[in-house]
């Protein structure tokens, strides 16, 4: 689910790139929001298995 995800946003993130809404080169924006979204599967998926 989260690769998923990830394609979709990578997807996004190039589309709005080639229609000059954001600027730069793509990996600038999606590599952060990569380690985010890995931080965050882990953070729940610590959750999940505590059973909270």
């Amino acid at each position: 689910m989260l690769l998923g995800f990830l394609l979709l946003l990578f997807g996004v993130l190039m589309l709005l790139d080639r229609m000059h809404i954001i600027y730069g080169d793509v990996w600038d924006y999606f590599w952060p929001i990569v380690v985010i979204a890995f931080g965050l599967s882990l953070v729940f998926k610590s959750r999940k298995q505590s059973g909270r």
